[in-house]
């Protein structure tokens, strides 16, 4: 592809500004994006100024534009939850989508919804949320209820009573201006500001608010005509990712065929956790949104769904002998097609099962590729976006650089699998018992928890390296937000 993408992700975080990039270099694509030091940081939000500067300074009319709206006007994800700026002032910082538009840039972008989580924590809300989140999470089901008539005024009332009025005012402004603003983005799909918009829904549930006010965004793109250039789907980090994919597929002028096969098919429509609706319908969502098309046979790409059969975090995964999924995978590996392994049996990190059994294996990963992440939705989201860059590649439209497609697999397989599934429960366990460092942040022991979770993931990665057949030197990890939640992961190129 000729035209330059320039990249704005949702924040800093290696997860979602590096497996972007790491993506894009083993396809071979021409990426301009800032200096992180440009993105903020977690809470805190970047200069937004400078950052528009940078935009308008680097962007050029025959550029694609991938970006996360949140950064644009925000700063960031998180400071999308947390900003107090006006209507006025957003609205006027989306008004920078305008001139790029003006001068020919195609633009794929972004934006959440709100969220609203169920427990008491403030790692990523306002500090208010340390102590009345899940009273907060109660009075915003509660609304919904009463929006749609099954619950009254004095039950809503009695919810909102349980938290002081300032922060309920506080939550109410925030949530209410985020909706506008969200409305207002889908309004730069309808003029032609935007050309594609994923709007997707960080950590909701049934019943949940971001569910009910997503539902009223796709009313309003319905009543405008324009769903086939807005998909609305669970997801956040990923989502850059698949709007790749569907950069690729619309310039090629090709959507790849997927088939969708589950481990547990009777479970298809089992709600994942941290998610609203069924699988069977958020797996379609984002292969649709990917650029992607369904189908029943002579299928480009096999997408397997290692599916839930109920909302289990990966440490709380049972021990099961990797070869009960060996005849599985064997299947998968007579496929013609690109396979896509979703292992999303478990929340926030891969199966141990079929984890082994998949590199056991000795499979072709010129034409395979696994994730298992964190929600359902994020992990989808990848593996339909390196299918199809995959699959693009064995058709000649790309040309792959398999050393870096190779070790972007690594660095799943060591995130995803050997860290979330694994080594992340002896870090946070260790930490405590003998740090005194409670769950979570890694701040007070950050270069003990560096050094104990890189020993820790050697053996790991020589088992990965060897089951996917990568060849190198070394690696270093970090912790990009300071917490044990997520790694960053740097590969070194083996010597000659």
């Amino acid at each position: 592809m000729k035209n330059r993408i320039v990249f704005l992700p949702v924040d800093e975080r290696f997860c979602t500004r590096d497996y972007f990039l790491l993506l894009a270099k083993a396809a071979g694509l021409n990426v301009v994006t800032p200096d992180k030091r440009l993105l903020g940081m977690k809470k805190t939000a970047p200069d937004i100024q400078r950052l528009h500067e940078w935009i308008i300074n680097n962007v050029r009319g025959d550029d694609i534009l991938i970006a996360s709206v949140d950064m644009i006007v925000h700063g960031g994800l998180i400071p999308s939850r947390m900003s107090l700026e006006s209507d006025q002032t957003l609205n006027k910082r989306l008004e920078i989508l305008d001139y790029l538009k003006s001068i020919g840039t195609k633009i794929y972008a972004g934006v959440c919804v709100t969220r609203a989580p169920f427990y008491n924590s403030a790692e990523e809300e306002p500090d208010y949320w340390q102590y009345y989140g899940q009273d907060i999470y109660n009075i915003s089901r509660e609304l919904v209820k009463f929006y749609e008539n099954q619950a009254s005024a004095s039950e809503l009332a009695q919810s909102i009573a349980k938290v002081p009025s300032w922060i309920s005012e506080d939550f109410f402004i925030r949530r209410n201006r985020n909706f506008r603003f969200v409305s207002r983005v889908i309004d730069y799909v309808k003029k032609g500001t935007i050309d594609f918009l994923n709007l997707t829904l960080d950590d909701n549930t049934q019943g949940s608010l971001s569910l009910w006010e997503s539902e009223k965004h796709q009313k309003k793109a319905g009543d405008l005509g324009i769903l086939s250039k807005v998909s609305i789907h669970a997801g956040a980090d990923e989502s850059t990712l698949t709007l790749l994919a569907k950069v690729l597929c619309d310039e090629f002028k090709v959507s790849p065929k997927f088939k969708v096969v589950y481990t547990e098919p009777e479970y298809k429509n089992f709600i994942p956790a941290y998610e609203g609706r069924p699988l069977q319908q958020g797996i379609k969502s984002h292969i649709l949104s990917a650029g992607g098309l369904l189908c029943d046979d002579g299928e480009d790409i096999t997408f397997y769904a290692h599916n839930p059969t109920n909302r289990k975090e990966s440490n709380e995964q049972e021990y099961i002998e990797s070869d009960r999924y060996t005849a599985t995978v064997d299947v998968l590996k007579k496929s013609e097609s690109i396979v896509g392994i979703a292992c999303i049996k478990y929340t926030n990190g891969s199966d141990n099962s079929m984890a082994k059994a998949v590199l056991n294996a000795s499979l072709n990963w010129n034409f395979f590729n696994f994730a298992g992440w964190n929600t359902a939705g994020n992990t989808i989201g990848t593996v339909c976006a390196c299918s199809i860059i995959q699959y693009f590649g064995k058709k000649g439209l790309l040309k792959i650089d398999s050393y870096e497609m190779l070790k972007l697999q690594f660095v799943f397989f060591l995130e995803h699998w050997a860290f979330q599934s694994n080594v992340r429960i002896d870090l946070i366990k260790k930490a405590n018992d003998e740090k005194g460092v409670p769950p979570w942040s890694v701040i007070p022991i950050e270069k003990w928890a560096v050094d104990f979770t890189k020993n820790e993931l050697k053996s790991y990665a020589d088992f990965i390296a060897q089951g996917i057949g990568f060849v190198y030197g070394d690696f270093d990890i970090f912790f990009p937000w300071h917490r044990s939640f997520e790694l960053g992961v740097a590969v070194k190129k083996a010597k000659n």
